[in-house]
């Protein structure tokens, strides 16, 4: 259920709503690391990221692109 899958991304890999995280995307074209991305944490989301056109353009983003999220320093 959303709601499990929310309790897995709070317990097992410990994201908690409002922090910040970095997303690495790796495309044909080049890797990007977006900064500063607000995680949000509730059983009423799906676990996606939402970016505009513009920087999913210049990141080479398509809709089966993956992310990795990255805490702490880079």
């Amino acid at each position: 259920t959303l709601a499990s899958s929310v309790l897995s991304l709070v317990l097992f890999y410990k994201y908690m709503d409002k922090q910040t995280v970095f997303v690495k995307i790796k495309s044909a074209e080049r890797t990007t690391i977006f900064g500063d991305v607000v995680v949000r944490v509730s059983p009423k989301f799906a676990p996606a990221m939402h970016i505009d056109t513009d920087e999913a353009n210049a990141a080479g983003v398509t809709a089966a692109t993956a992310g990795e999220i990255i805490v702490g320093e880079l």
